[in-house]
């Protein structure tokens, strides 16, 4: 089951004609061909390869175009071209000297020949002649990279033990290398052919989590998939399914790149075998349907591929299952068979279906569920934004009513008291000193009263709502909130060479006084900056600073006034944003940005 034992000797190939080509100089055409057939696209690697003239190239790279062909018709699964191919460029690398290249071709018909059922002693001597040049080899790369494939050919009941060895000599002939990759693939090598070669699952669960290790320093995802596929493997070699299930889960919750969803499909077939032998039938049904929607992933080719041994493997045990039933009644047997399976592929036919049906009503109910919640929340919103207008307007309409109660009664009432005061004072002829002094300071407490109350009537708007506009109204509201040697407020206008909209102007300057309250009330500060900046027509920018104490923004919660989160929502009503920056301690910056 391991999923490198139909895989291992066709992906050593590919390794060993990406690493036998990496630093060679060969035609630019063909380097980029090359980069072609590793990103797996053997079909526009062959259509590049047929417009190449190879009667044109040098001897060096005719080699390496017919290398690569042959390459290329082993991913096509056409296997005797691919040999045909590999004698001829052996041929052609012998004569330029390159030996380790033509050892390389070795061990690639040795896998062909074995593959296509023919020439045992002719690829075994393939196999021999590589071994006896790796052995002598000089450079300890080459000689690792070499033994690991001729190694990896081996892994077979008849030559097992050989395998064993020579993976055993290139662990420490590779100790003073820090190749974790290469190493992480030699203990999956060993662990496979402890695990399916010689069905020993405890020695190759040794092996897998030395590999697990070094699959963890390389982060691979692939490769740790793979690692927790084959220990699930050995799990149900020992009858631990439920071990296996939980590997075999953990393995699907890896994310993988598109070129290997074949994986994917392995452990849901498998995760289906295992849950099935389990009797967990729903479970069983849910990971065969997610193989299916993984195999339909899978291109044509790659697909084909992936069933033929599935089909293979399972059909040998449908043919002793078989056999068994016709050795008790071969016609009565074979018609019980037939509609057992029959019935069984209708039951899981109806049983996919009302799963998908359930799965789809499900679906649906939560996209209203999620569709109601949304309508409710935008619901909820704009009743918060039209209160927050609400308030706003009914302070705005309050503050009007008190500046024109105190402008035209208690304000009239004042000037009328004044005038009678001082009518009071030129009818009296004679009045000695005190008397003087007290006329006048009364008469001074009733001008500063009466200017009191007319600076409060004309504070309704403070400049906004008539000709004098945003800016005045700040600067006066400024310099009235600032205290001597206690507080002091500093407008920094930028831009703002014209008027904005009256009612965008009254809403800007109510946010700046509520924030400007606040911090005289909170923050104990000592200096205050506003800035106010426009810096296209189109948007406007307002920043409050001070050096007070600062606060936690998440504590912060509705009180009297406009408040912050009453200034927020009515900011984002306005299509802005309203940000607090503030910390204990470190003073606080509200940074207001409105589109126009």
């Amino acid at each position: 089951m391991c999923i490198r034992i139909k895989q291992i000797q066709l992906a050593l190939l590919i390794w060993f004609f990406q690493m036998g080509v990496a630093y060679c100089q060969y035609d630019s055409r063909l380097i980029l061909l090359q980069k072609k057939y590793d990103k797996r696209e053997f079909t526009q690697t062959k259509q590049g390869l047929k417009n190449i003239s190879f009667s044109n190239l040098k001897v060096a790279d005719q080699a390496y175009f017919l290398y690569l062909n042959a390459n290329v018709l082993l991913a096509l699964e056409k296997k005797d071209s691919a040999y045909q191919e590999f004698v001829r460029s052996k041929k052609i690398f012998l004569q330029i000297d390159s030996l380790e290249k033509a050892m390389d071709i070795n061990l690639n018909m040795s896998f062909l020949l074995i593959s296509l059922k023919k020439g045992t002693p002719e690829s075994s001597a393939y196999i021999a002649e590589a071994l006896r040049y790796y052995n002598s080899c000089s450079d300890l790369k080459t000689k690792i990279k070499g033994l690991i494939g001729v190694a990896s050919q081996k892994i077979n009941a008849n030559e097992a033990k050989e395998s064993i060895a020579i993976f055993r000599q290139v662990l420490l002939l590779s100790k003073p290398l820090k190749n974790e990759e290469q190493k992480s693939s030699i203990y999956n090598n060993l662990a496979v052919l402890y695990n399916e070669i010689l069905v020993k699952p405890d020695s190759a669960l040794y092996y897998l989590k030395k590999d697990y290790s070094y699959c963890k320093k390389i982060n691979s995802n692939y490769a740790i998939c793979v690692n927790l596929v084959n220990q699930a493997s050995s799990y149900s070699k020992k009858n631990d399914l439920e071990k296996a299930i939980q590997l075999l889960n953990q393995a699907d919750g890896i994310e993988l790149s598109q070129d290997r969803l074949d994986t994917k499909f392995y452990i849901n077939y498998y995760k289906y075998i295992y849950y099935k032998k389990s009797n967990d039938s729903r479970n069983a049904i849910i990971s065969l349907e997610k193989s299916n929607l993984y195999r339909d992933s899978l291109d044509l080719h790659q697909q084909n591929l992936v069933v033929k041994e599935l089909q293979t493997k399972y059909k040998t045990q449908e043919k002793e299952l078989e056999n068994l039933q016709l050795k008790t009644d071969a016609k009565t047997n074979r018609a019980i068979f037939y509609a057992t399976v029959f019935l069984f592929l209708i039951l899981i036919i109806i049983s996919i279906l009302g799963y998908k049906n359930i799965i789809k009503k499900k679906r649906i109910a939560e996209q209203d569920r999620r569709i109601k919640i949304q309508e409710l929340e935008n619901t909820l919103k704009n009743q918060e934004l039209n209160d927050i207008d609400l308030i706003l307007e009914s302070q705005e309409k309050e503050r009007q009513n008190i500046a024109n109660e105190l402008h035209d009664n208690l304000g009239s009432m004042l000037a009328t008291l004044k005038l009678n005061f001082q009518n009071l004072k030129r009818q009296k002829e004679a009045v000695n000193l005190n008397e003087t002094k007290l006329y006048e300071k009364t008469d001074a407490l009733l001008e500063e009263a009466y200017q009191k109350v007319r600076n409060i009537a004309h504070l309704k708007n403070l400049g906004v709502i008539g000709s004098e506009g945003l800016l005045v109204a700040v600067y006066k509201m400024a310099e009235q909130m600032s205290v001597l040697e206690k507080l002091k407020i500093n407008v920094i206008p930028f831009g703002l060479t014209e008027r904005l909209d009256n009612t965008i102007e009254v809403t800007l300057f109510r946010m700046i006084q509520e924030l400007c309250t606040n911090i005289i009330k909170h923050s104990q500060a000592t200096e205050v900056n506003i800035y106010l900046t426009q810096g296209s027509p189109t948007d406007i920018n307002i920043i409050i600073e001070d050096n007070g104490i600062g606060f936690d923004p998440k504590t912060i919660e509705r009180k009297s006034g406009i408040g912050l989160k009453n200034i927020e929502k009515k900011v984002e009503q306005m299509g802005g944003t309203f940000t607090i920056d503030s910390n204990n301690n470190t003073g606080t910056s509200i940074i207001i940005d409105l589109p126009l």
